[in-house]
């Protein structure tokens, strides 16, 4: 089909109904990407439908959850056809790959009519699978992608705009430019920030989180239907929140100690009790950790970590509330029956 190639109206009609099937609305999103022509004419039939009636109900606003979840598997398929042993930064700057996986991306989520990339740019794609992966943006702005994550960027930001889309979680520390805001757009939210560093966490179903290292950043979300904005600033130390099928922004006060250790190996324990530590220890360093003893379980811990091995860990909490730690049989365990003299 070349640019200017016919598609069926009642297609066309169905995919603004939001009645198309999966194969029909590829092939729609794929012939609307082509060309500027295949564009304006589907603007063209939308007014003319809406004028007379054929659109009742109205056009649907995305199902941004499902979208995501599409295109996270299309992008899991291209990733194991393209590098089936193991993991690396896909760089694609041709419109057709981009057609195939990023552009399902952008479609999906509005981003053509939102303004945020236009189809004559070329993208890159960075992609994670197995490994957390580092890069440096156009911008020089660094950004590490935890694993299975994606990133997708314009080759080169144009003069007042820097913006890119995630899915996944990736931590960015973004080169200060006070004349050209960064925006990463995650699904239903964006974050806009000059110059800081902070953690976005963006996967379907689960709503997205911002947690902010430095600077200051504004979460925000835009209501395709009303235009009505909504948003919260935070500044160093906050998290932020935009729960699932919500279009407010809050300030999240479930700051756990380890949300940032896939990045940085960093866990900040302040008077956390001594069972929640265990379980954070289990998760992150996938052991199997016992407290034996009455009443230790209370035990409310105030410390920092960064990089130790378990071992070293396990023998911190040990002399810090006087208790006895062994390994057997693969599982460590702490045991005791009191605190001791530690005020932690």
């Amino acid at each position: 089909m070349n640019q200017t190639d016919h598609i069926d109206e009642q297609l066309l009609l169905n995919y603004l109904l939001g009645k198309s099937d999966p194969e029909d609305q590829r092939t729609i999103e794929e012939w609307l990407i082509k060309s500027e022509t295949n564009r304006k004419e589907l603007d063209r039939l939308e007014v003319l439908w809406l004028e007379t009636g054929k659109l009742i109900p109205p056009p649907v606003v995305v199902d941004t959850a499902a979208a995501w979840k599409r295109l996270s598997s299309r992008i899991d398929a291209v990733e194991k056809k393209n590098n089936p042993g193991g993991n690396r930064v896909i760089r694609m700057q041709t419109l057709g790959w981009v057609t195939g996986v990023a552009a399902a991306f952008l479609i999906a989520l509005g981003f053509w009519w939102f303004g945020v990339f236009s189809p004559e740019e070329e993208f890159l794609v960075m992609a994670s699978m197995e490994e957390v992966l580092t890069d440096t943006l156009p911008d020089g702005s660094l950004v590490t992608l935890n694993r299975n994550s994606s990133l997708v960027y314009p080759e080169t930001f144009k003069t007042g705009k820097r913006e890119v889309a995630l899915l996944g979680e990736a931590f960015f520390q973004v080169k200060p430019n006070p004349d050209t805001p960064f925006i990463v757009q995650a699904g239903p939210a964006g974050i806009q920030v000059l110059g800081t560093s902070f953690d976005v966490r963006a996967y379907p179903d689960r709503g997205v989180e911002v947690i902010v290292s430095t600077g200051k950043v504004k979460l925000f979300h835009l209501d395709p239907q009303t235009g009505d904005s909504a948003s919260v600033t935070l500044t160093a130390g906050m998290k932020g929140a935009l729960p699932v099928d919500s279009g407010e922004p809050v300030v999240d006060p479930d700051y756990s100690p380890d949300d940032l250790f896939w990045m940085n190996k960093t866990l900040e324990f302040k008077q956390i009790k001594l069972s929640e530590v265990i379980e954070i220890l289990e998760r992150n360093y996938h052991v199997q950790i016992q407290l034996s003893g009455e009443g230790i379980a209370s035990c409310r811990l105030t410390a920092s970590f960064s990089g130790e091995p378990i071992e070293l860990i396990l023998h911190v909490i040990s002399d810090t509330f006087g208790l006895t730690l062994d390994k057997s049989d693969g599982i460590y365990r702490l045991t005791g029956n009191e605190c001791g003299d530690s005020t932690n």
